[in-house]
């Protein structure tokens, strides 16, 4: 009767044993998931964004392709002089104000919504677009183009339209 006594705590002392290393490594997994989404919400935040001058460079150089989810899928803003257009095929969807923030954001609005845009170019380029109601804006991925080329390509449609009429 001794030694079953003993076979059984033995048995007793290895399975608590597994159990224990197996809950530690599940403690483990949920940390290093944590620490997976704190890292990437860390990123979202601190990521670089274009001071004042580099922003009124860029949307002076370039178009900036996005799907800005507003229900017209991927579309260009054209920025202009305190305006921006929103194209498709070439085909103006929506025009509206912009202005920069004192820490060079661009601040666009679309009918009575702003939004803030932290433009920040880099290996993946993502714009964080905050609504004037949340905390934490939403990244988007975009690419950018040259605007003179799509200027032109503005202008020649205006110049098939009218030598179509």
């Amino acid at each position: 009767m001794n030694i079953y006594l003993k076979i059984m705590s033995i048995i007793l002392i290895l399975v608590s044993k597994s159990f224990a290393v197996e809950s530690l490594d599940k403690t483990k997994n949920s940390i290093n998931k944590v620490k997976k989404k704190s890292k990437n919400i860390f990123k979202t935040l601190t990521r670089k964004s274009l001071n004042k001058e580099e922003t009124i460079q860029f949307i002076s150089e370039y178009i900036i392709t996005i799907d800005d989810q507003k229900g017209d899928g991927t579309v260009i803003y054209f920025f202009e002089d305190e305006i921006y257009k929103r194209y498709k095929n070439l085909k103006v969807l929506s025009e509206d104000f912009w202005e920069l923030s004192k820490l060079g954001y661009l601040k666009i609005y679309y009918n009575d919504e702003k939004v803030t845009w932290k433009i920040q170019p880099s290996k993946d380029n993502t714009i964080n677009i905050k609504k004037k109601t949340e905390t934490v804006g939403k990244l988007f991925k975009f690419s950018y183009s040259d605007k003179t080329d799509y200027y032109l390509d503005l202008e020649e449609k205006k110049l098939r339209e009218q030598s179509s009429n």
